[in-house]
């Protein structure tokens, strides 16, 4: 294990700037994605869902992947004359920068209230909020074929109608790249909660790098593994990370 280096395991695109901002710094820092996103096997399921917008009352995105999706899918769709009416359906998004994906289609992004500050996570806080206002459904979620269920978990069970469709796969490294990559540094910084699985299956039995998560849902799946987290960024974003990583730093 390399002594104070940092690795960063988020997908290539994700983080973007963190690891210069490391270098700066003079922190050793290495690059090892341990997931890539690649689009569905067939994009008909999203194109369907996007040529009738008029059967749902709003639209949920919880990733800046998922909202790039739908909006480069709503274009090439609205190029061919087929796209349903975006404006007529209220848009949520789970933080700014998933709103950001959407915003030249639809300018009036609905976010949570205090999703700084808060210690839910994305998707429960979305869900929570679209409840508070009221969104009675039904609601077209485009998601991975890898998600958490907090979203539409909790609006079936407020009687909320989801309709769920695939707009990109996660594709996991194996357990044995897994394992290098946790001997690659003193901390590792985790995105996801497939990715906190992933490291906690391949490093059971075996030493454990302090582990930066970021979200409370990746903190929680490495604790249902026996990992507390060294350290929780409450955003996905490179400040909210970099807060972390020099409180890590500053008492290794």
């Amino acid at each position: 294990m390399t002594a104070g280096a940092v690795v960063i395991t988020a997908a290539d695109g994700s983080l973007a700037g963190l690891a210069e901002r490391l270098r700066d710094a003079r922190v050793p820092v290495r690059e090892r994605p341990l997931l890539r996103f690649a689009p569905p096997a067939t994009w008909a399921a999203l194109d369907d869902a996007l040529r009738h917008l008029d059967e749902v009352v709003a639209l949920a995105v919880t990733s800046p992947r998922a909202g790039r999706a739908v909006a480069a899918r709503h274009e090439v769709l609205r190029g061919r004359g087929e796209a349903g009416p975006l404006d007529r359906v209220t848009v949520w998004a789970a933080g700014g920068a998933s709103a950001a994906t959407l915003r030249h289609l639809v300018p009036g992004v609905r976010l949570p209230d205090g999703a700084r500050a808060s210690k839910q996570g994305a998707a429960a806080r979305l869900a929570r909020a679209m409840l508070a206002a009221g969104v009675a459904g039904p609601v077209l979620f485009p998601c991975g074929d890898l998600r958490r269920d907090e979203l539409p978990r909790l609006l079936r069970e407020a009687g909320v109608e989801v309709r769920e469709v695939r707009c990109y796969r996660t594709e996991l490294a194996s357990e044995a790249d897994a394992r290098a990559v946790a001997g690659a540094g003193e901390i590792v910084v985790v995105t996801s909660p497939s990715v906190a699985h992933l490291l906690s299956r391949a490093c059971d039995g075996g030493p454990r790098p302090r582990l930066l998560a970021i979200g409370p849902s990746t903190a929680d799946a490495a604790r249902g593994h026996g990992w507390e987290p060294a350290a929780v960024a409450a955003r996905a974003d490179v400040d909210a990370v970099l807060e972390g990583l020099h409180a890590l730093l500053a008492v290794h």
